[in-house]
């Protein structure tokens, strides 16, 4: 290799570098004297905005420069952005980090860093990655230098700090600096849009010319931008109104659940009363039924008749020189009985089996004993009869036949 070979390959990376940035800078001059040509321009025509009788043009016009200072700083937070992206595919790749950065724009001694480790990088990808960090920064530089010939043309601004608020900002600028009186000035405000929140950093542009108050924010040095905060707090209404459609038709679904609880529940409940129902209907027959047993345990079931019509239905039987006797204890021809519970006499009448007068009353079966278990009274017109039951528990669920002569 020749010796003019060498010194060609051995001229700097950097060189190679501002031989290349030369024609963007070149024309970043070129924008900015256009720039401010169209600044001198705004400043004849519209003088220093001190003209009262133009006042609502004069707003719409502070309006559009406020609007291309936004659109530029929406510029600058995409090469920003681009910009961080870069940094972290550096660090992904190399594991190393680069000079550190003071709001993503580079010094003049962390630029001649970041040009050195281009000049020295071998992986031409890596080297590729720098290049575009690097003229991304200047292209930020670029937009910041247009933001600022802007805001030059404007009213200096209020710089948001921690604790302010949009109605507080306009307040004190129509009352202490343009000696406005407070209805006035509560009048200008309740027709103009207040931005919420304002972030520390953030630039307020206000404008009075007399019969119109305008006011604008822009980013300043805020971290995020006003459209930024605008969209967040319109993605949070989305996801807080997300959220109550979620929640509602959840509720809804709960109801729906509770609703078929409930609907099981009362079924079970009129399941329970009917089953309530059908016992207190089984406890009042069992009660009947006990009621009868007591009654039938604690009666005594007899059958009365004369003596003639006994023997011939053969209930008893008797003959010459014997004793009659019971004969038939069939159940169903006892057809009267009495609760010894609360009666233990027996009333025998004459007439009812049309007798003149009674003789005698005679009780089956015999081992029941006169005068001891039972004692009989006839009165003394021999009409009426009486039997007294003494041993009652003897009698008690007993049935006897009781003859009358």
């Amino acid at each position: 290799m020749s010796d003019e070979t060498k010194r060609i390959d051995a001229q700097p990376t950097t060189m190679i570098g501002e031989e290349k940035r030369k024609p963007k800078a070149l024309y970043a001059v070129i924008a900015i004297l256009g720039v401010i040509v169209v600044a001198l321009s705004l400043i004849l025509v519209f003088g220093v905005f001190k003209d009262k009788s133009t006042g609502s043009p004069k707003v719409k016009q502070m309006h559009k420069l406020v609007a291309k200072i936004r659109n530029l700083e929406t510029d600058v937070n995409q090469k920003q952005g681009e910009i961080i992206e870069l940094i972290k595919d550096y660090r992904e790749k190399t594991g190393e980090t680069l000079p550190t950065m003071d709001g993503l724009n580079l010094t003049d001694d962390e630029k001649q860093l970041l040009e050195a480790k281009i000049q020295n990088e071998k992986d031409v990808s890596i080297k590729t990655l720098l290049g575009d960090i690097l003229e991304k920064n200047d292209e930020i530089s670029e937009l910041q230098g247009k933001i600022k010939i802007l805001e030059a043309l404007l009213p200096s601004p209020h710089v948001v700090t921690q604790g302010e608020n949009h109605y507080q900002i306009a307040m004190d600028f129509l009352l202490n600096e343009k000696g406005v009186e407070k209805s006035r000035a509560l009048q200008l405000i309740e027709r103009t849009a207040m931005f919420e929140p304002l972030i520390p950093g953030f630039k307020v542009w206000n404008f009075y010319s007399g019969e119109e108050y305008g006011t604008f924010i822009t980013q300043g040095g805020a971290p995020i931008s006003p459209n930024a905060i605008r969209r967040k707090a319109k993605q949070q209404l989305v996801d807080a109104r997300d959220n109550a459609i979620a929640e509602k038709d959840k509720l809804a679904d709960d109801i729906k659940v509770l609703e078929q609880k409930r609907d099981q529940i009362i079924g079970q409940v009129d399941d329970l009363n009917q089953e309530k129902q059908n016992l207190m209907v089984k406890i009042g027959d069992l009660g009947e039924k006990n009621s009868e047993m007591q009654t039938t345990i604690n009666s005594v079931h007899y059958m009365l008749d004369t003596k003639k019509n006994l023997l011939e239905k053969k209930i008893i039987k008797g003959g010459f020189l014997r004793s009659p006797r019971l004969k038939n204890i069939s159940p169903e021809i006892f057809n009267n009985s009495m609760d010894l519970r609360e009666i233990s006499n027996i009333e025998i009448s004459a007439k009812q089996f049309e007798l003149k007068k009674i003789k005698k009353i005679t009780v089956f079966p015999k081992f029941y004993k006169k005068d001891q278990d039972y004692e009989i009274t006839i009165d003394e017109t021999k009409q009426y009869a009486y039997i007294k039951l003494v041993s009652v528990d003897k009698f008690k669920n007993d049935r006897i036949v009781i003859s009358v002569e």
